[in-house]
């Protein structure tokens, strides 16, 4: 089981908690290109870099679609990772008050 939080881009510089993991995650889009870029980057508690990963799909969508795609694809990663205890920093409020809109009174996302 692995909890997380879901914040907007504006907590980005704030450290986890001892233990934990932050993952900050964002996407560009590219016209000429016709692509979705995607970037995620997990640091520990005391700030020191851990991993990162970018990918890329196509074709380009609406904003909020790719950042709740990167989101999708960074919790998948998180699994495969087995990392426990990751905050997470994304800029689009909508997809953060989105996935909080369904989370429990604690601000946590359990995922399976």
């Amino acid at each position: 089981m692995q909890h997380v939080s879901i914040s907007q881009d504006e907590q980005k510089m704030k450290k986890p908690i001892a233990g934990s993991y932050k993952c900050n995650i964002d996407t560009s889009f590219s016209s000429y290109l016709n692509k979705v870029g995607l970037g995620m980057c997990i640091r520990n508690d005391v700030d020191e870099f851990v991993h990162a990963k970018t990918d890329w799909f196509t074709p380009l969508c609406d904003v909020d679609v790719g950042e709740a795609v990167v989101l999708h694809t960074t919790l998948e990663w998180m699994l495969d990772l087995q990392f426990d205890s990751v905050d997470f920093a994304l800029d689009s409020i909508r997809v953060v008050n989105q996935v909080n809109s369904d989370l429990d009174d604690n601000n946590s996302l359990v995922v399976l």
